[in-house]
């Protein structure tokens, strides 16, 4: 497990992480594969947060205690609802069991991590240290632990004013039968009414909703792979099909105008490529004969 340390963006530092001296202001980030250890290097963080651990610049000196937060003020996100509960069940039962320590000394309540911890921390202080973590503890039905978009949905929530959002909202769980039935819906209002001389012009688009809906996925996965810089609406499909009805009208006329001219060429070819052989023929044959009687009298001569 490896922690970068971005303090500026283009030489970040890297070290092994140790989760008694890891910074907690400013911006870390952690690299950790499966099975290293992070829910436990998350809920040791935990504890120093809720007892303000700063750790001491030597290792012969004393941490300080500062303030501290609750369970309320410290941000935990993850991307599952039961990855949700297993953090909160975990987290309790690790400031469960270092307000134990802290309180008895028990030297069989604590790993390495808590004994490392209360020997950088004065004894005299340890009880308070018991009773912020017992209180946290106690705390953690209201802890900030939430999922991705559990937080987005009560940020919008709390800040409904300010966002222009719903007070009451709903998550969308099947967001791809709703993406279907929009496309359906579009599907109706617009192109059952057309003509089908207009249905042939867009064919490109699909013959069934479902095939619209399939390059419309295509379309909307572009779009959220990178941020898209602002363009105007797009016209109402009414006027797109008006303004295509007007030049149907006006490409008519040229196309009927085209056809003619291009069958008057066509006949007048026709005409040059008949005439051509009955020109020629005639003047040509008495020789051709000639030449083929010459040829069969020298074969029975030979």
């Amino acid at each position: 497990m490896t922690d970068i340390s971005c303090q500026t963006p283009a030489t970040p530092l890297l070290h092994t992480l140790n989760p008694l001296t890891l910074p907690l202001t400013g911006l870390q980030l952690i690299e950790a594969s499966a099975g290293t250890g992070k829910t436990w290097t998350l809920a040791a963080l935990y504890v120093r947060l809720v007892l303000g651990h700063v750790p001491p610049a030597t290792e012969a000196g004393a941490a300080e205690l500062g303030p501290g937060l609750y369970p309320p003020q410290i941000l935990v996100m993850t991307f599952t609802e039961a990855a949700t509960a297993e953090l909160r069940e975990r987290i309790r039962a690790r400031l469960a069991q270092a307000a134990r320590f802290f309180q008895t000394g028990e030297a069989t309540l604590a790993d390495d991590f808590l004994q490392t911890l209360s020997q950088q921390i004065g004894q005299a202080q340890w009880p308070q240290c018991a009773w912020r973590l017992d209180m946290a503890a106690q705390w953690m039905d209201d802890a900030a632990i939430f999922t991705i978009h559990g937080w987005c949905s009560r940020m919008l929530k709390t800040h409904a004013f300010d966002s222009a959002s719903l007070f009451t909202q709903s998550r969308v769980d099947d967001s791809d039968r709703l993406r279907l039935v929009a496309t359906q819906d579009y599907w109706r209002h617009w192109l059952y009414a057309l003509d089908a001389q207009a249905l042939e012009a867009l064919q490109s688009l699909g013959d069934t909703p479902q095939a619209l809906l399939g390059k419309l996925k295509v379309v909307w996965r572009a779009q959220e792979r990178a941020p898209q810089p602002d363009e105007a609406p797009p016209e109402s499909p009414d006027v797109l099909l008006a303004r295509w009805s007007l030049w149907q009208q006006q490409a008519k006329p040229l196309q009927a105008s085209a056809r003619g001219l291009d069958r008057c060429a066509g006949a007048s070819h026709s005409r040059r490529c008949c005439c051509a052989p009955d020109q020629r023929g005639p003047a040509r044959l008495p020789g051709r004969l000639a030449e083929q009687d010459g040829r069969l009298g020298a074969g029975r001569r030979r």
